[in-house]
């Protein structure tokens, strides 16, 4: 089955953040960063109202000089002391994003690496699609718009320029796909970085579904 995200381009946002050492433990087997500086945009995204926002959500993933770097023990220390696992996947993605109270109540990240270890999380805007072999073009057209529109009020006024743009939706694990127009002519999905992409600006009237064909 594939797995569908926002895309501009399939690039989805690209913003990582270099993890420097910070000053840490004698043992220099943990590296420590403010949680807000790992999940960086992601407070912002939180204080967006729910409604608003779902029909896409944020991914973090962990990287280490360029590849994904999987299965390292993170956990989240709150200033209270207050310890919460963020369990990291074998493909280097974070199964747990801090809450907002956690982040803006200055909660610290441990790394279980040596503290001279570069890190680098990067952050990836995903749709809330359910997986499926057929959708409808016009919900996925409301998906990239609404997103743009999240983003853009979870940047504010000031940074509303520098949000990301989202021109569509990538089918990962797809070989192919096609929209179908109302008068029943179809029409092959472009194929951007090996994925079907479904560009609303681009398959505007397509008022019916259209399907994938999975790997």
């Amino acid at each position: 089955m594939s797995r569908v995200r926002t895309s501009n381009l399939l690039a989805a946002a690209g913003l990582s953040l270099m993890l420097a050492a910070a000053a840490g433990p004698a043992s220099g087997r943990e590296k420590t960063a403010p949680a807000e500086k790992v999940f960086v945009y992601l407070d912002k995204f939180l204080k967006v109202p729910a409604q608003e926002r779902s029909r896409m959500r944020l991914g973090y993933a962990l990287s280490s000089e360029g590849k994904r770097l999987g299965g390292v023990k993170v956990t989240l220390v709150e200033i209270n002391g207050a310890t919460t696992p963020l369990p990291v996947g074998a493909d280097g993605e974070f199964d747990r994003l801090p809450s907002l109270a956690q982040i803006t109540g200055k909660a610290k990240v441990v790394f279980d690496v040596p503290a001279e270890k570069k890190l680098s999380v990067s952050m990836d805007p995903r749709p809330n699609l359910k997986l499926a072999q057929d959708y409808d073009a016009h919900e996925v057209a409301l998906t990239v718009s609404e997103s743009n529109a999240v983003m853009r009020k979870a940047a504010g006024p000031a940074l509303a320029l520098l949000a990301p743009k989202f021109v569509g939706v990538g089918f990962v694990g797809s070989q192919a796909g096609q929209v179908v127009y109302g008068d029943g002519r179809s029409e092959a999905l472009p194929i951007v970085k090996g994925a079907p992409v479904f560009l609303p600006e681009a398959h505007k009237g397509t008022v019916f579904t259209y399907s994938l064909q999975p790997v």
